[in-house]
């Protein structure tokens, strides 16, 4: 168990004037209670309340396994599938005087279980997933260092990707090459996006077919995770000359990045961040084809606060961690991007993880 974690989710649930937090399995419950249960249709999901005890409620297909897996002092409440699930629920809640209770739900519970359960039983859930994503949002001195680390790994692996990549390789080729070097410097659960060509120009491309040629671009968007903690970076290089155009481009991106890094400040309006980088690539008419969020925070989750957007009205503080990667994605014909995780670190300074170059590469 996250004992950390754990204890500033218990008091976010009070705070927030609710009797407890429902977790569901998915990152949330495995980052809180190191537990990756199965995941199934059958409702089950942990319970913790305000004063900070804990109750596991999940189908008898499970409750042996997990009974090894949890700690003692959680109770198991299974229920059988000749049992009327909402029933058994109800039951529970009613022992655990959680009548008439408000509960916070996390992201990954399914809807389907929640409004039957809110349906049959006398209990309202909430949306706990902001409440989740704030208590993690300001790292300490140890988790911003593995941070570092984990950026470390994936810049390493830049570099050999640089020498290993030729004309004629497929994007699995490529990804595979990368998920082995990051798995073999210490990282793992490591992911890749390679979009070569055309498939560069969709944001989050999700094919492998793609075959590096002549005069290409090869976008690479990857990481992995060190110590519990994610590393995100995505650099663009050239197979040959690039055109005119690809080269305005890039410098565009190229310089959104570093103007958008540059806002970058202890109490920073994060909206500014957003806008300042769209601003540069305004210069050349290209702001429309940034069609996400500048950034998001980073973490034990790919994806975690603060995001970097102009309707994310907040400032940025002390431990926060994130990724700035303004991008150009002209469907169809090619797109670059350009990440970097940045951290206000522990002297309330900028910090840029990520040590690559960002000047134009041709292989």
């Amino acid at each position: 168990m996250n004992r950390y974690y754990m204890d500033r989710l218990v008091k976010g649930i009070g705070e927030a004037g609710w009797d407890a937090m429902l977790l569901s399995p998915g990152e949330e419950l495995n980052f809180l209670m190191d537990f990756n249960p199965t995941f199934c249709e059958r409702f089950q999901g942990l319970f913790v309340k305000k004063d900070g005890t804990m109750f596991y409620i999940c189908n008898l297909l499970y409750a042996g396994e997990f009974r090894k897996l949890l700690p003692e002092e959680i109770e198991i409440y299974p229920w059988f599938d000749g049992e009327v699930m909402t029933e058994v629920v109800g039951r529970v809640l009613h022992e655990q005087k959680l009548d008439g209770a408000l509960i916070g739900v996390n992201s990954t519970a399914q809807g389907f279980n929640i409004l039957e359960i809110m349906d049959k039983v006398d209990v309202t859930f909430k949306n706990g997933k902001p409440l989740l994503e704030n208590i993690r949002a300001v790292k300490n001195a140890q988790e911003l260092q593995y941070l570092r680390e984990s950026a470390a790994i994936a810049d390493e692996v830049f570099y050999e990707t640089v020498k290993f990549i030729k004309r004629g390789m497929t994007e699995k080729e490529i990804g595979d090459f990368m998920c082995e070097r990051m798995v073999a410097k210490g990282g793992y659960a490591p992911w890749v996006i390679v979009g070569v060509g055309e498939n560069s120009s969709y944001p989050h491309y999700a094919g492998t077919d793609g075959v590096v040629q002549e005069r290409d671009i090869v976008l690479l968007d990857f990481g992995c995770v060190w110590k519990g903690l994610y590393s995100d970076t995505t650099r663009t290089i050239f197979v040959g000359e690039p055109t005119e155009h690809q080269r305005e481009v890039y410098d565009l991106v190229k310089r959104s990045n570093e103007a958008a890094e540059e806002m970058v400040s202890l109490g920073a309006w994060i909206p500014d961040i957003d806008k300042r980088a769209r601003e540069v690539l305004d210069e050349k008419g290209y702001a429309k084809t940034l069609i996400n969020r500048v950034g998001h925070g980073i973490g034990y989750m790919i994806h975690e606060q603060p995001e970097i957007k102009q309707s994310n009205p907040g400032r940025l503080e002390k431990g926060n961690a994130f990724s700035i990667e303004p991008g150009i994605y002209l469907a169809g014909d090619f797109g670059v991007r350009i990440e970097d995780i940045v951290i206000i670190n522990e002297d309330g300074e900028r910090e840029i993880l990520n040590k690559t170059p960002k000047d134009m590469i041709i292989i």
